[in-house]
């Protein structure tokens, strides 16, 4: 009997070693599972960082490269090179463990470089070269990379360091001293000048003219353009900060001062005409509406002397209100005269204001005249698409001169188009698509 029980035992005892065995085994090929699983997490992780690193870089060096090329074919090129690499930082962002609210202002910015670089590509293939104000802008904007890029590589001396896992600092978010996103507040916490980019509404880009038909040849003494300006500024104090020439437009600069308030601006030789004005405000809070701030431009280029302006596009974004005017003649609204006006909401003062389009392009035009009814350019006009407003426009043609079209604004499983039909023949000519961003809306 004692001898049964000692080989029960033994046999228990063995089974048992066996089992703990078998688990330590498993324990262990668990535990080794979960280190390479993690470990190559951690490994594409990287990789991704560094594949944004890599591609913040080559933005900042192309958009430098773009801001002094004076050869289309060369700006083209960059151009390219900017829309693949913004794409590819955007696929970077979203793959990282990041809390995306410590990089609102990056995404933001990524985002709309990738639009604004749409616009130029567009603008280059009709033939029209880059601008004085597109080269203003695309300074700003690589001015903006350069930082960017400074704190992304200061971020990237951090996770290259070899005791540094972005796996180990990301699993934790309340832990604020070693997480991950922590690290990026350098890029959300003021030091970087995010820009804003003003480039939507149908045809807000529609320079068509190489020549500047919109001035006359009477020119403006310094002494008379500063009169002008402070007509149109009584309770500012107005500096004359010189001329400048050599541009498409020669013109006088000033600087306005009001308080903390400081505006720029620029007034052509020619005529006398406010052609940019640029402010440093800031708009805090939303006082005004999006149709509070469509009268106050409407308004404020009324003092300008403009008449006969009706708003075309408008929308908001960070409390500022973006409004595109054009002017009508004989109830046809003329979209290659746009001007461009922005507000902010939380004054209504008019802190932007860009009419190099109405400088090339204003005339009157001798023939507004539709060769066919409203009803027949509708048959042009899928029947798929809910038609809610439509009007009589001149549009900019694609490559050069101008096209007399019916505007029909249209919605389609949710998404708003502008389907233009030239009004001679009745063909299609043109379509725009509404696209929602975070910031506000955009034609493409």
């Amino acid at each position: 009997m004692k001898k049964l029980y000692l080989i029960l035992t033994i046999s228990l005892a063995v089974v048992l070693v066996g089992v703990v065995t078998a688990f330590g085994i498993t324990f262990a090929n668990t535990t080794n599972a979960l280190g390479a699983y993690k470990s190559q997490l951690n490994y594409v992780y990287q990789q991704n960082f560094y594949e944004l690193v890599d591609n913040v870089n080559n933005i900042e060096s192309d958009l430098g490269k773009l801001s002094i090329t004076t050869s289309s074919t060369n700006a083209s090129k960059y151009l390219t090179n900017l829309s693949n690499t913004t794409s590819s930082a955007q696929d970077n962002i979203s793959t990282l463990p990041i809390e995306h609210d410590s990089i609102t202002d990056t995404i933001k910015f990524i985002n709309q470089l990738g639009g604004f670089v749409y616009t130029k590509q567009t603008q280059i293939a009709s033939g029209t070269a880059l601008t004085l104000d597109d080269y203003d802008q695309i300074e700003t904007l690589h001015d903006t990379s350069e930082t960017i890029k400074y704190e992304l590589n200061k971020l990237s001396v951090l996770v290259s360091s070899g005791n540094y896992s972005i796996v180990d600092n990301s699993q934790d978010p309340t832990n604020n001293e070693s997480d991950f996103s922590s690290n990026w507040s350098g890029l959300n916490n003021g030091s970087v000048e995010y820009p804003t980019l003003i480039y939507d509404g149908p045809f807000s880009d529609s320079t068509t003219n190489k020549t500047i038909k919109g001035l006359s040849a009477t020119e403006l003494t310094a002494t008379e353009a500063e009169v002008k300006v402070k007509e149109w500024f009584p309770d500012y104090t107005v500096k004359n900060d010189g001329e400048e020439s050599g541009g498409d437009f020669d013109v006088y600069n000033f600087t306005l001062t009001k308080g903390d308030n400081t505006y720029y601006a620029e007034v052509t030789k020619r005529d006398g005409m406010l052609i940019q004005l640029n402010a440093g405000q800031t708009s805090n809070t939303k006082n005004k509406t999006l149709t509070d701030c469509e009268a106050l431009a409407v308004s404020f280029a009324t003092t300008l002397g403009y008449e006969n302006m009706t708003v075309v596009w408008s929308t908001s974004s960070s409390n500022f209100a973006y409004i595109n005017l054009a002017p009508t003649q004989n109830d046809v609204i003329l979209y290659p005269d746009i001007i461009k006006v922005k507000v902010s909401q939380e004054t209504g003062d008019i802190i932007g204001w860009e009419a190099q389009s109405w400088a090339y392009n204003h005339i009157t035009r001798t023939n507004l005249t539709a060769g066919i009814e409203l009803v027949e350019a509708r048959l042009a006009v899928s029947s798929s698409l809910d038609v809610r407003a439509s009007r009589l426009v001149l549009i900019p043609g694609e490559y050069v001169g101008e096209i007399l079209a019916y505007e029909f604004i249209c919605v389609y499983s949710g998404a708003t188009y502008y389907v233009y039909v030239d009004a001679s023949t009745g063909d299609e000519c043109n379509v725009l698509k509404v696209i929602e961003t975070d910031d506000g809306t955009l034609l493409m």
